[in-house]
């Protein structure tokens, strides 16, 4: 009982029983093939009666002696055992068949005298050897299936942990760089900030009290974008030309939060730490199946985007939320860099 309590999951009954309903049926056929009904009954008989003996010996091979011996390295005892159940069972198994089974339905299959001898128990020991090597080849099976199986759901609840950590650090990452950038240009031009401030309150009204769910109208995510890249363009003026191309009905999709800004955010901080001129364009395209955004950054002196944890956590949250529909290009050069991102659906 605390063998069965221990080892065999109420989950896994039907399984079990399952597998030696099989047994019976599979093997009463093969011992049957060529003989008339009778034969078929006979054989059923058998194994319905000799099914315990299996069992026990299975059962007690599979789930108490390899534990116990061969899984903690202790492989000669686990060949006595396993010697020692063979003989046990196989003479337990060849009385029961002989003067139970044999007797009662079918006499001309009764064994000689003397049939209990070395020779028919190690013989008949090893031909029942293969229902155990076929029970452990499945529980094998098994244990490795539902190994993969709760590893692969331990990995979806790390990356569902990391995605909602990167999503509560994400808003105060981006306010922190945008309040950085306001101190920068307060100190540069100082007649800009009151408009600056103006401009950021707006923006961030919708970042930090629109953006809870785990997918947001694609429409939504436009206007964020639209006004980040507001706010920088009047910020940073000449230094960098900026266009945000958008076609199609963008209230027919949907996505993660934020997927873009990332990007963009690390794109700009090289054009504030520094002088030169940067051209600097976002295209989001909605189809009916298919949504694009695509990023480009250009500029005549050689530049370096050197945050790249920014495209790993995008694949992360495009494979988490579009499971093989999605697509990341990506393009880049001394000076120049392109990310687009596709998603279908």
């Amino acid at each position: 009982m605390e063998l069965q309590k221990i080892h065999i999951d109420r989950k896994n009954i039907l399984f079990h029983s399952a597998f030696w309903l099989s047994w019976i049926i599979a093997f009463t056929i093969i011992q049957s093939i060529g003989g008339g009904p009778r034969q078929y009954f006979v054989w059923l008989m058998y194994y319905f009666i000799t099914l315990p003996i299996f069992v026990a010996h299975t059962y007690l091979i599979a789930y108490w002696l390899l534990p116990k011996t061969f899984f903690k390295g202790k492989n000669w005892l686990a060949f006595i055992g396993i010697s020692a159940f063979l003989i046990v069972f196989s003479v337990i198994e060849l009385i029961v068949s002989n003067e139970v089974v044999f007797r009662i339905f079918d006499e001309s299959k009764m064994f000689e005298k003397g049939y209990l001898n070395l020779s028919n128990i190690v013989i008949s020991g090893i031909g029942n050897q293969y229902i155990i090597l076929v029970f452990l080849a499945i529980k094998v099976w098994q244990s490795w299936y539902y190994s993969k199986k709760q590893t692969a759901g331990l990995m979806q609840i790390k990356i569902e942990t990391e995605l909602e950590i990167y999503r509560f650090q994400l808003q105060p990452k981006l306010i922190l760089a945008m309040v950085e950038e306001l101190e920068t240009v307060a100190k540069k031009e100082h007649d800009k900030l009151p408009q600056l401030i103006v401009k950021m309150s707006g923006f961030l009204n919708h970042f930090l009290f629109e953006i809870k769910d785990e997918l947001i109208p694609l429409s939504l995510e436009v206007k964020l974008i639209s006004e980040f890249i507001d706010i920088h363009k009047f910020a940073i003026g000449k230094r960098c030309n900026f266009s945000l191309i958008v076609n199609g009905n963008l209230h027919a999709h949907v996505c993660p939060p934020l997927l873009l800004l990332p990007v963009i955010n690390s794109a700009l901080k090289v054009v504030y730490g520094c002088n030169n001129t940067f051209e600097n364009t976002v295209i989001i395209k909605a189809e009916k199946k298919y949504l694009l955004f695509t990023f480009m950054f250009w500029s005549e002196e050689d530049f370096s985007l050197k945050n790249n944890t920014d495209s790993e956590i995008i694949k992360k949250r495009l494979m988490f939320n579009f499971p093989s529909k999605h697509r990341i290009i990506e393009n880049t050069d001394a000076n120049f860099a392109e990310i687009s991102l596709e998603i279908f659906s």
